[in-house]
Parts: C-alpha cells; structure tokens; sequence
C-alpha cells in the first residue's frame, strides 16, 4: 500500500485523537401518515402514525380529540386518535401538535356537522286585519336563510341552536288594503328549500255603531280642569323618547293621585312613540314602552281621573308633513304607520271605559307654525293630507271594536291652532250612530305674554300700558271661544282646549299672571271649553317655565303653583251667579 493511501485510511484516528468530532447523521424526517384526519359528526377512531427518530410528543389542540400512542416500530410510531360525536351547526376543526427530534408539524382535524333534514313547525301562517306576530321553528342542518314574497311582512330570523332549531318571527301591520293579502316565505339551507304560506284579512270598514252623541257639557263635567303631563313620556333625546330624558322623575300612583287631590279632573299622558316603533311595514310598537303607557293610564284609572293618551312630539320625526306636501309616496308610509300605531294601542286599551280618550296628533305642522312660505301659498294642502291622517286614525281606532267603537276620540286641526282649525278642519268620518268626535286645540293666547322669551311682564286693561300688549287683552281671549263656539260647540260638536298656561313670571308680576289664569279659565268655562294646563316640570329660568305639580309625588312645587291651580279650579267649579267674567275683570289687580 502506498504510503498516502495509509496516512488517508488513518486520518480519522489522528482528528480523534487531535480532539474532533465525528458528523452526526441527519435526523430522521419527521411526517405523518394521514397528512390530515377528517370525521364524520358520528365520529370514530382513526390511526396516525408518526415517523420520527425519537418517541414524539403528540397532543390534540381540541378537547373533543384524544390520543392513545401504540406500540412503535423502528421509526414508525402509531396513534389511536379519537373523535367524539358531534351535533353541531357548522363543521368545527382542531389541530393535533407533534414535537420530533428538533422538528415539529401540525396536522389538522376535521369534523363535519351532521346533515338534518329541512323542515319547519308550520306550513301556513294567517293574520287578521289588525296584523301582529307569529312564529314558527325551522329544523336545518344549518343556520338557514328565510325571505319572501310579501313586501307587508317584517321577518327576523333566530340563530340556530344547538339542536338545529331557528325561530322565525314575522309580522304584519294593521291592514288598510280593501283586499286579502298573501305571500309566501321560502325557507332554504344546502341547496333545499321548503315554503311556509302566508295570508292576510282585507280591511273592512266598522259597521256603524250605535250609541248618543257626546255632548259639549258632557265633555267639559267630565274633563275641566285638566293637567299635562308634559316633558314625560314626550320626553326624547337621539331619536329615542324616555320618560325621564328631560329630567321629570318617574311617574307614580301618587303622581295621579295628587292631580285629582289638586282639582284636576283629567290627565294628558303626553307620549311620543319615536324610538320604540319597529321596522316598515309593520311598525311593531316595543312591547316595554306600551306596557309603562298601560301602566301609566292604570294610575289615572285608579285615581278617577279622564285620560288622554296620543302620539306627541312624533310630528317632529315620522309624522313631518312638510316630507309629505310634494311627495305621496311619504304621505302613504306615514298613513300606514298611523294606521298600524293606533291599531296597536287601540287593541291594548279596547276593554278600557269612555274615561279613556284617544287623541290621534298633537301639533302637526311644516316647522313654521303657520307661518313658513309652503303654508302661507298654498295652506290646503297641508290642510288635506292632516285631515287624511286624521280619517286613518279614526279607521283605525274603531275598526278594533269593543270599547273603541264608540270612544271619544280628540281630532287636532292645524298646529293645534284655533284659526287653522277653523279654517282647514274637516272632521272624519265616524262609524257611529251619533257623534263622538271632540276638536282639540291649544290656546297660548297671547304668546307675547304666555312663552315668548323675554315674556310681556303684565297682561289685562289694569297693567301698565309700557309692559303689556296693547289693545284689549281680555277680549281678544274671548274672541279666540267665541269663534270656536261659534264654528263646533253650536254645531254640537264639542271642543277642549288640549293645552293652555302661562310660563311663571317674576314675583312682582305675579297678580298678573294669577289674573290671567282665572279670566282665562273663566271664560274657557263659559264657552264649556275645558282646559288643560299645561306642566313640563321646569322650574328654572327662561320662558319655559311650566311647573305646577311634581310628577314623581303628586305635589304642589311650590304655595304660587298650588294658588294658581286654585284660581283655574275656582273658575270651573264655582257656581254662585255672583262669581262672573265681569266679576273677574273687575277684580283685576
């Protein structure tokens, strides 16, 4: 052998014995063998074998997996891996870990959902005119997709649950159409699909009702003096109204009780619906929001006050006429949502007596109070479409029945304003024998002295002429009632004054403003129009200071308040011939 071939065959002995190191060999590669597992929702045991130069550690990521090792051989080592049953909505994946000789993988595990057959609880749903809510439950494999044919229904599909079950709600608003409606749902989920059919009764008129006329004096025994609850229920802040928003506490049994104590013989429930009505074209009312108004009217109930319940405020969100002068598709939608809103709280209250009043509106108007371009051009206009929306809430009011077949009901003219009512008002139709109908207007005559800011500080012929109005202060009040007796109360259609009061003054001008209250009051009472003072529960500064009773408590806010709601009460009630309008003027201070 040569010599070099020696020193090469011992070079490996030398770096021994130099102190190197001999290569180690590469790893052995590591793998798995399926790549991924998969499952059905029964589940099952599947084997996995890992190939790896050492024993691997392997764990599962999901509890529902779990790993039994087997008995290896040479690089291969086997894996029981089990799968629980599962009966869920959507296919669910885990991942099993392993750890080799500095290596490492991932493998994932799969797990299908289990196919259900589609199906749902009810193959048909009806409705009657006054429309509501029904449900059914559909059974899916997933969570399914439900849409339809009928534009007149609202529906919200539930998310499945654990059991493959979804609860679908529809709704439908009161009917106004003169014929039957229908429509199908279709219920779909994996390319399958099943229908649920959906009908709808016609609207047809009331029949008439018989029943006496309410009269004039009926109205005002019944109502005069009256008190609003104002800046309550009509309270709302970022479209949604609440009843303490506007910082009123809430009203109690001893709200309405301490009314009645004071001489108050009614009540207002002001309430603004905006914020708690559901999605066109059902307009679903939140079942909270009328269950506090039920609550409220109960109060009134048990302290034997009348009351009046509206929609108030609502003028300034869905009820804005001036959307609706050039657009009818505006003035149709805002029809239905009147329709489908009195229907709803016309068949929550239809068991309730005649002390119950509904009043369909409170102040509608285009922004400008009569006053605004639009109107003063063409003021029939708005006239027309009010005394439309009007009529609907008279459909739908007595087209519930019961009680709501011969109910008072308050009809508002044009901004509440006693001359556009007279001008514009045409009363609706009515299904009953004899009238049943009241005009409602408000009267803050005049405005200079009752809510402008800065207030006229005096009012009547005895204050000083340089801080009142000038001309005759008194008569034109009495003008104001002898025009709306003369229009409605000598027709025999009775008229109440839904609004009135004066926003409290300073204390030196107070024997003015006590004035004021009981001429006003005086006269109102002579014409058999009852009032209703109105109360937003202010106190502080400015000319909105409206606050006579505490509507949490029922009391008096202060001795001025309670002498001022005296001196309304004694001018409704007192019968000596001697106490008269002439009397009263000449008692000014």
């Amino acid at each position: 052998m040569r010599l070099w071939k020696i020193l090469l065959s011992a070079l490996p002995v030398l770096l021994v014995a130099c102190g190197g190191k001999t290569p180690e060999p590469d790893p052995v590669r590591l793998a798995a063998s399926p790549a991924e597992l998969e499952f059905g929702p029964e589940g099952g045991t599947q084997t996995l074998t890992i190939t790896s130069g050492i024993q691997p550690a392997v764990s599962s990521l999901g509890d529902w997996v779990t790993i039994t090792p087997g008995t290896p051989s040479g690089n291969n080592y086997p894996f029981s891996v089990k799968a629980s049953a599962y009966n869920g909505t959507l296919d669910h994946s885990t991942s099993i870990r392993v750890i080799g000789d500095k290596q490492s993988l991932m493998i994932t595990v799969l797990q299908r959902h289990p196919e259900v057959e589609l199906a749902v609880s009810k193959s048909t749903l009806s409705f009657d005119r006054s429309g509501g809510e029904e449900t059914f439950t559909v059974t899916s494999s997933t969570q399914p997709q439900v849409t339809s044919d009928a534009s007149w229904l609202v529906i919200e599909t539930g998310r499945i649950d654990k059991d493959h079950h979804s609860i679908v709600k529809v709704q439908a608003g009161a009917s106004r159409k003169t014929e039957a409606d229908a429509g199908t749902l279709t219920v779909s989920c994996g390319g399958k699909s099943v229908s649920v059919g959906v009908t709808q009764e016609a609207f047809v008129a009331p029949a008439v009702a018989a029943t006496t006329p309410v009269t004039s004096q009926m109205v005002f025994d019944a109502m005069g003096p009256g008190w609003n609850m104002g800046n309550h229920m009509d309270a709302i802040n970022n479209g949604v109204s609440g009843e303490t928003v506007w910082g009123n506490p809430k009203c109690t049994q001893a709200t309405m009780d301490g009314v009645k104590a004071a001489g108050f013989k009614a009540v207002r429930i002001c309430t603004t619906w905006e914020g708690h009505i559901g999605p066109a074209p059902a307009y679903r009312i939140e079942d909270k929001w009328l269950d506090r108004v039920a609550e409220i009217v109960g109060y009134a109930e048990r302290a034997g006050l009348v009351a009046i319940v509206n929609t108030h405020h609502d003028e300034t969100y869905w009820q804005d006429i001036s959307k609706c002068i050039n657009n009818a598709a505006n003035h149709e939608k805002v029809k239905d949502e009147v329709f489908a809103l009195w229907t709803q709280i016309a068949e929550r209250f239809k068991d309730k007596g005649e002390w119950l009043v509904f009043e369909s509106f409170n102040e509608i108007q285009d922004g400008g109070w009569g006053w605004s371009e639009a109107f003063r051009k063409n003021p029939g206009a708005q006239y027309k479409i009010l005394n439309e929306w009007n009529q609907t809430f008279v459909d739908a009011v007595r087209a519930t029945g019961g009680e709501n077949a011969t109910r008072w009901l308050g009809i508002p003219g044009y901004a509440c304003n006693p001359g556009f009512t007279i001008a514009g008002l045409v009363l609706p139709t009515d299904y009953t024998s004899a009238n049943r109908l009241m005009v409602a207007v408000h009267d803050y005559d005049p405005y200079d002295y009752t809510l402008k800011d800065p207030l006229i500080r005096q009012w009547g012929h005895t204050a000083a002429a340089d801080k009142r109005l000038s001309g005759d202060n008194e008569k034109a009040v009495v003008d104001v009632f002898d025009n709306l007796k003369a229009a409605y109360l000598d027709q025999g259609i009775p008229v109440y004054l839904g609004e009135m009061g004066c926003s409290r003054h300073a204390a030196e001008d107070l024997p003015y403003q006590r004035y004021y209250m009981e001429y006003f009051c005086k006269a109102a009472a002579d014409h058999l129009l009852p009032m209703y003072l109105w109360d937003n529960g202010a106190k502080g500064t400015g000319s909105e200071r409206h606050a006579y009773i505490d509507h949490g408590t029922g009391q008096f806010v202060d001795d001025e308040a309670r002498t001022l709601v005296g001196l309304m009460v004694k001018a409704v009630t007192t019968k000596d011939p001697a106490y008269t309008l002439q009397s009263v003027y000449d008692a000014a201070p």
